[in-house]
């Protein structure tokens, strides 16, 4: 039967909404037909403001059919169906608490592995109540085709979950890693090289990642996303890291032969065939995934021009340093070294990478390059516009953060 049009509007919303969370499954579900396509930089960054919009409009679609008509209070009534009244006063606090989790974890000190865990329990339940919900109370499904459309397509976003957390670990253990050595490179910085246990190994490509867990089981809250720094022709797996977390802090008391677990590559931060040449921007340990390129371009001999702009606070901590200087030799490589705080004897550039100084070492038939930056956000965002502003247009441009949760 019509109903209002403000009613049709808040149930509207209510499918709307859940649409957009059920979405939000794909996105992240780390699909490698998805990531190379946008970079995981703007597929994460989408996410995290798709997934407030989707909130919003969850939370406004009670609001909206209650300020249409007060009898739709009586579905936050225990005595008219205690079940319904108690998911439904559970699900909007449960949907705010998965926002604010995510938009505050490193403000609040909300450890990750706790956060993913929460993220993806909060996430599941939101979906599975918001499913029950529509097929109980909305009429617009009342015919049994639209039910099932509409729990097969709420089912299907739970099980990427499911999949991520039980199925792929499964597969990781079928492929195990061990760790052949950790390398301190400077202070605080440590290369974990790993070489695989009964198989060929990953395959990758320059400039992607990979997941990693460390110990017995794949089955962990412990998982961090990592560059490979090391060459695509390598035996053994290399990633770079400075020692910031709880996680990273432990590299340099790993044994050799230690278990690990490898979920990839992903990522799309990869220099194409095709290009003419390649532009990186990095700052501190950002210029991991710029060493596998050069690495790889070294082991194949590419003849390309690249140059590579490379800041760091001081010379003390400009890691892979000699190893950057040898591949000045062997490839057609221009450095310039940036320091934050240079000492007496620095002659090279100083300060910070912005838009004056890319215009004054960039070369000027760089126009058509590739332009890759990694590293410091403030950096990253100041880099990237200047370049914009330099008439490069966002398609040469990828970037890849290492702080996005």
């Amino acid at each position: 039967s019509p109903r209002p049009f403000f009613v049709e509007f808040g149930v509207g919303l209510g499918f709307v909404g859940m649409g957009l969370l059920a979405a939000q499954f794909v996105i992240t579900g780390r699909f490698r037909s998805i990531a190379p396509v946008f970079g995981a930089d703007v597929v994460l960054q989408f996410h995290r403001q798709a997934g407030v919009v989707a909130a919003a409009v969850i939370v406004a679609h009670p609001v909206v059919l209650i300020a249409a008509d007060p009898d739709y209070l009586e579905f936050f009534d225990p005595r008219v169906n205690v079940l319904r009244a108690l998911a439904l006063t559970t699900v909007i606090p449960a949907l705010l608490l998965l926002v604010a989790t995510s938009l505050w974890r490193q403000r609040t000190g909300l450890n990750y592995e706790w956060w993913r865990l929460t993220h993806g329990t909060l996430s599941l339940l939101v979906v599975f109540i918001g499913m029950v919900h529509g097929i109980q109370v909305a009429g617009n499904l009342g015919v049994l085709w639209k039910k099932g459309v509409w729990a097969g397509v709420l089912v299907g976003a739970m099980y990427l979950v499911v999949h991520s957390r039980v199925v792929r670990p499964q597969m990781m253990k079928r492929r195990p890693y061990r760790v052949a050595e950790v390398r301190e490179e400077v202070p605080g910085t440590f290369t974990l090289s790993l070489a695989p246990v009964g198989h060929v190994g990953m395959k990758f490509r320059a400039g992607q990642y990979a997941w990693m867990t460390v110990g017995d089981s794949p089955y962990s809250l412990q998982q961090h996303p990592f560059s490979f720094s090391s060459s695509e022709r390598s035996a053994t797996l290399c990633f770079t890291a400075q020692a910031v977390g709880d996680f990273t802090s432990s590299w340099s008391d790993f044994e050799p032969g230690r278990p690990v677990f490898l979920e990839g590559p992903y990522g799309g931060f990869t220099l194409d065939a095709d290009s003419t040449g390649a532009v990186f921007i990095a700052g501190g340990i950002g210029v991991t995934p710029v060493m596998s390129m050069l690495r790889t371009m070294l082991d194949d001999g590419d003849d390309r021009r690249v140059v590579l702009v490379y800041g760091n606070p001081t010379s003390a901590e400009i890691t892979f340093r000699d190893e950057i200087r040898a591949l000045e030799e062997g490839l057609a490589l221009d450095v310039v070294h940036v320091l934050e705080k240079p000492d007496e004897y620095w002659d090279s550039e100083h300060g910070f990478i912005d838009g004056d100084l890319l215009r004054r070492v960039l070369p000027p038939d760089c126009r058509n390059y590739e332009y890759f930056i990694c590293g410091p956000e403030p950096m990253m965002d100041s880099a990237e516009s200047a370049l914009r502003d330099m008439g490069v247009s966002w398609r040469q441009i990828y970037t890849e953060r290492f702080q996005i949760v």
